[in-house]
């Protein structure tokens, strides 16, 4: 075969003008076809709807129990028996949560029952003695006023008055001791009685009880221990009221206001029932630049002493209408929404003011009305007038 092939002229001419012909038919075809503006874009839209929005803070703190108890021996003496455990729910003056050894004690109230009985006694004797001498008193003051009219009158001798007066001075005298006596005998039985009272006190706390009821949220001591008066034993944690405790930075001082400001709880993602600050610190640390909050709180399964919680503040509430975060953009022209109002279809982009931002809404000030619509889903790629196609909110092609 011969590698010289050529093609003749005229073979030549007619391929040429083949290709200038098709290229031809290309650029007619160019100049036809629509530009990437005429093509809609797929898009949602969603409408303008009211809201309440919040600006709110949000911190961790902890809970803890408004009451709780540490409950200490009250005596000295072994530890007898120890009948609570760690988490324990105890009631308040039913549950008995320790004992120390008491036989010493219940020796002690039985020796001083029995010196009150003696005491007691020993008053009826005095009660007695006192009435005799005041029947001798008042027989010694009879005669010695007898012997003193016949003195005068000369019927008895100066020996026999003298006598007299001397038995009704003895007489007064010796009442005077059985007064003082009886008083003496009265006095040792309050004495013993009180004697008596510390005693029945003292075996009586040696027994504890429950002061408060909550749960057992420590054990310090163990059967056979020896233990003094005010060696803590039990330590239990109220659980009807907590209170919840954090910290808030300075610059939010004059916006908590206690018994208004409100406060949204949640403890392991678990939310808990809104309840106003109770209580804020009268002064700002001035090292950590904080102030404490608390708040009051019914205890559950969840609010328990010494968990943790989030703490979400609400410094300012109020109504209005918003948009979905997603259809605000910033541009050029400032803070802005499209919409797909215009006749031609096209989007139009309008300047909005934004207020708060709340549970993924975007409060409007202004720019908008309530019954527009604001496009959410393909929004990033538009500019105003740009051709759009309302897609179904379950369309996936939409914003493609």
């Amino acid at each position: 075969m011969n590698s010289d092939f050529r093609l003749p002229p005229s073979a030549t001419l007619s391929l040429l003008c083949s290709l200038l012909l098709t290229s031809g038919c290309s650029k007619e075809q160019q100049e036809t076809a629509p530009t990437l503006a005429e093509i809609p874009l797929a898009v949602q839209v969603a409408p303008v709807s009211s809201h309440t929005f919040r600006r709110t803070v949000t911190v961790q703190g902890t809970l803890e129990s408004v009451r709780s108890a540490i409950v200490s021996a009250r005596v000295d003496g072994p530890l007898t028996t120890v009948d609570v455990d760690l988490g324990d729910v105890v009631e308040a003056g039913k549950t008995r949560l320790f004992q120390v050894d008491s036989v010493s004690l219940s020796n002690r109230v039985v020796i001083s029952r029995e010196a009150v009985a003696t005491a007691k006694a020993q008053v009826a004797v005095r009660e007695a003695q006192l009435a005799e001498a005041e029947a001798v008193a008042k027989k010694a003051a009879t005669d010695a006023d007898r012997y003193e009219r016949l003195h005068t009158e000369g019927r008895v001798s100066d020996n026999e008055y003298e006598n007299a007066m001397l038995q009704r001075e003895t007489a007064a005298a010796q009442l005077a001791v059985a007064k003082a006596s009886l008083d003496l005998a009265r006095q040792q039985v309050s004495q013993n009685e009180a004697s008596l009272a510390i005693d029945e006190r003292s075996l009586s706390d040696a027994t504890l009880y429950a002061p408060i009821s909550g749960i057992v949220n420590e054990r310090s001591h163990e059967p056979g221990e020896q233990i003094s008066n005010g060696t803590a034993v039990i330590a239990i944690n109220g659980t009807k009221e907590l209170k919840a405790l954090a910290f808030l930075p300075a610059q939010y001082y004059a916006e908590v206001i206690p018994g208004k400001t409100m406060v949204t709880l949640s403890v392991n993602g678990k939310p808990l029932p809104p309840v106003p600050i109770a209580a804020k610190s009268p002064a700002i640390d001035t090292t950590l630049r904080t102030f404490e909050i608390k708040a009051l709180l019914k205890g559950s399964d969840v609010a328990v002493p010494g968990a943790m919680a989030d703490f979400r503040i609400i410094l300012e509430e109020r109504s209005g209408i918003g948009v979905p975060d997603d259809a605000v953009l910033k541009r050029a022209a400032g803070t802005v929404v499209f919409t797909t109002e215009a006749k031609d279809g096209s989007a139009k982009l309008v300047p909005v003011n934004t207020g708060l931002k709340s549970d993924g809404y975007t409060e409007i000030l202004s720019g908008l009305s309530a019954d527009a619509s604001v496009i959410v889903k393909g929004q990033t790629q538009l500019y105003d007038g740009r051709v759009v196609k309302i897609q179904p909110a379950n369309d996936e092609t939409s914003g493609k």
